[in-house]
């Protein structure tokens, strides 16, 4: 054993003092030994069985990787070329699987209720008018207030004579003929009335 150390040229494998700053044989710069590795290991020595074996592995697993990385194109071609194509099989569900379904009966509408109107009352400027006196040509704008007053409603509006006044769906009159003539409003089944003389 010789007093100054040795280490192997990564490149060609031959042995040479650590004195020297590259490698003698092939000129390859001397590289930091990893703290991992064996300095000294037969695999990396050329010539050697364990060379020789490490070489036939490492093309072994060469061989392999590239074997594997064909076969994930190819599944990958394959699994895309039929996703367009629609190629692909759904199984069918066996019949003992497949559920009979009943209908359910459609549930029968519920007609909503009419609301309860207690009472009607014509009103002329918030007043209560049970009767008035106007010429002819005149229009009046009347309301109606519906008792109970959260019943909303539209109020149908009429005249008992439209040769005396006529009324509108607002609830103006307007007098056109001399004469007695009542105006109505109802809502949901209640009415009031408010007779009115036309001059």
């Amino acid at each position: 054993m010789g007093l100054i150390k040795k280490t192997i040229c990564p490149k060609c494998g031959q042995e040479y003092s650590v004195l020297r700053a590259d490698c003698p044989y092939c000129g390859a710069r001397q590289q930091k030994q990893s703290a991992r590795t064996a300095s000294s290991s037969d695999s990396v020595r050329k010539g050697t069985t364990a060379a020789a074996r490490a070489e036939v592995n490492t093309q072994w697993q060469f061989i392999l990787g590239l074997c594997l990385v064909a076969a994930v194109i190819i599944a990958v071609i394959i699994l895309i070329t039929s996703t367009i194509n629609g190629d692909y099989e759904t199984a069918a569900p066996s019949p003992s699987a497949v559920e009979t379904l009943t209908p359910s009966p459609s549930p029968t509408a519920t007609p909503t209720p009419t609301p309860t109107v207690e009472s009607v009352t014509i009103t002329f400027l918030g007043q209560e008018k049970t009767e008035f006196a106007t010429s002819i040509g005149n229009t009046t704008a009347l309301d109606a207030t519906v008792y109970p007053l959260d019943v909303e409603g539209a109020i149908e509006w009429s005249s008992s004579d439209e040769s005396i006044l006529t009324v509108d769906e607002n609830g103006v009159v307007t007098a056109v003929g001399a004469g007695w003539a009542s105006v109505i409003a109802r809502c949901y089944g209640a009415a009031a009335q408010c007779k009115v003389l036309v001059r």
